[in-house]
């Protein structure tokens, strides 16, 4: 991926595994910040209220340093949540939650067993998840004479973007959402063609 698009889960997906009698469910949920992913993993341990563990990890934004977090939900300390962090991971996927659910069979999984069974889970279900490309994109507000409309419109349609909100005054403002990695360029151009007359702020 590029500096500024990423992969995430299309939409929430389960998938279940088996292991020794215990019941492994899998809930892969795309969020968009720490507050989702923690209101979402809130709503599947109330719909998993009688589970014996409701385990998760998510990961949130890019660059080295993401937003993330996971929790064992009380089985044996590293045994589920960061298992199932690292699946994350492996996909190489943020802004998304997975929960994995267990139910107990009676059967011991012993340490070993258990980060398995929650990495595989996970892994099971990211799998089977649509992964999708999500770009970043910077919203811009342009300021303009209504001579300099033709200019504008111009430079919007070479770049395909498409206005989300114009407004008409004694001048014209237009926002747009540009792809991070073309901002620069854009500003320039504009500026350019422009010579100077037409303002872009960023929102």
């Amino acid at each position: 991926m590029s500096a500024d698009s990423f992969l995430t889960v299309a939409r929430r997906h389960q998938q279940e595994l088996k292991v020794n009698r215990s019941r492994f469910l899998a809930t892969a949920i795309p969020v968009a910040s720490r507050d989702a992913a923690e209101a979402a993993y809130q709503e599947v341990k109330r719909q998993y209220y009688d589970a014996t563990h409701n385990c998760f990890a998510y990961r949130i934004g890019l660059g080295e340093q993401p937003d993330f977090r996971y929790s064992d939900d009380g089985e044996p300390s590293g045994t589920a949540g960061k298992p199932i962090y690292e699946a994350i991971n492996h996909f190489e996927l943020t802004d998304v939650l997975v929960v994995v659910t267990r139910y107990f069979g009676g059967v011991k999984l012993g340490t070993g067993g258990l980060a398995r069974a929650y990495r595989d889970s996970a892994r099971a279900v990211l799998e089977a998840a649509e992964v999708i490309a999500r770009i970043i994109r910077q919203s811009l507000r342009i300021h303009f004479a209504h001579e300099q409309t033709s200019v504008v419109m111009r430079l919007l349609a070479e770049f395909e973007l498409q206005p989300e909100n114009t407004n008409y005054g004694d001048e014209v403002t237009i926002d747009v959402a540009v792809r991070l990695s073309l901002v620069e360029k854009f500003m320039e151009q504009m500026r350019d063609r422009s010579l100077g007359k037409v303002e872009v702020e960023a929102l």
